[in-house]
């Protein structure tokens, strides 16, 4: 079964009895929650991070590398990965700087775009200004990377001076063509549970979606932002061997606000599961001071989770990395 999104007078929804009218109140439930949040008389009494805490001890200085054959994997906060693998320099949701006062950024990237290497391709879960922000992509023009965006967005990155656009709705594959060989690493738009909008007025009139990244050396999938949902096995049916899964781990208070859109710590755990992928990277904590969570919440019951459900884990791996970290995965290959 492959599902696809609701349209419903061009607007994607979840499933037919998603509305227009939740996402609204979600919307607007959300920035009252923030605002609220931010000048209760109490808030800034409560500290952010633990005691103790230094910006060095999550700051990894690991000088990128040109390319890879192997799958590296280089967290730059967020949902923004730099993924190398079979030579191709792949960038997610690229978010460099800050987006607004009301969300301040409390980790600075640990680079600049004009550290990276040479990008070969960037994907883009939705168009949600944390994941897609205006004055990081235009640093990127120069690379000049094929853009593989959700339905709906090919006319606002060709705005912003892209001429590679390529617009793609769940379980479209794009070929990347590595060498003289013809060899080939796939990347295919997947759905997921979220919604989309820069403003009020184009609540959900973009795609939003979660992406796998196939090679010879393995598989790669991208969650992007998603509530939880029955996607995560029907991937699982459809990729029967994913290795390395990049899982959103917040916000997760408050609860009640968070859940139509975000996975909690817990719920990523069990899609983890459900995708049945073998090595877990965390993203989406820690960046930006959205919901209620303090800095170290989202990473710290990860860890307690790992350990509490050691039965049904085992023979996975967890990998925390820090902001500017470079980790290679080994991969161990299937017989056939």
């Amino acid at each position: 079964m492959k599902i696809k999104p609701h349209v419903r007078r061009k607007r994607f929804y979840n499933h037919a009895n998603d509305r227009i009218i939740t996402r609204l109140k979600h919307f607007v439930k959300n920035v009252y929650h923030i605002i609220k949040h931010r000048f209760h008389v109490g808030w800034h009494k409560i500290p952010f991070f633990d005691h103790g805490f230094t910006h060095h001890e999550w700051h990894a200085t690991h000088p990128v590398v040109p390319a890879s054959k192997e799958p590296m994997i280089t967290w730059i906060g967020h949902a923004t990965f730099l993924i190398q693998v079979e030579g191709i320099n792949i960038l997610t949701d690229p978010v460099f700087y800050e987006i607004s006062r009301v969300v301040p950024r409390v980790i600075k990237a640990p680079m600049t775009p004009d550290a990276l290497p040479s990008i070969d391709v960037v994907i883009i879960s939705h168009n949600h200004k944390d994941h897609t922000d205006i004055k990081s992509l235009k640093a990127l023009l120069p690379h000049n990377p094929v853009m593989l965006v959700p339905m709906g967005n090919k006319r606002w990155f060709e705005r912003l001076g892209f001429t590679q656009v390529v617009e793609m709705v769940w379980w479209d594959d794009y070929r990347v063509i590595i060498d003289e060989t013809q060899r080939a690493l796939t990347i295919s738009f997947l759905p997921s549970s979220h919604w989309t909008s820069r403003g009020l007025f184009d609540i959900n009139k973009t795609l939003w979606g979660s992406w796998m990244i196939q090679s010879d050396e393995g598989s790669i999938y991208f969650a992007g932002d998603t509530a939880y949902s029955k996607h995560f096995s029907l991937i699982a049916k459809h990729f029967p061997s994913i290795d390395i899964a990049l899982m959103p781990i917040g916000p997760n208070e408050p609860r009640h606000l968070m859940a139509d859109a975000h996975v909690s710590t817990d719920e990523a755990v069990t899609a983890f599961l459900d995708l049945q992928a073998t090595h877990f990277i965390p993203m989406h904590w820690g960046t930006f001071k959205f919901g209620t969570d303090r800095f170290a919440d989202p990473i710290n019951l990860l860890r307690k989770l790992w350990e509490v459900r050691v039965a049904s884990l085992k023979n996975k791996e967890l990998h925390v990395v820090k902001f500017g970290e470079r980790r290679a995965i080994t991969i161990k290959k299937k017989n056939i």
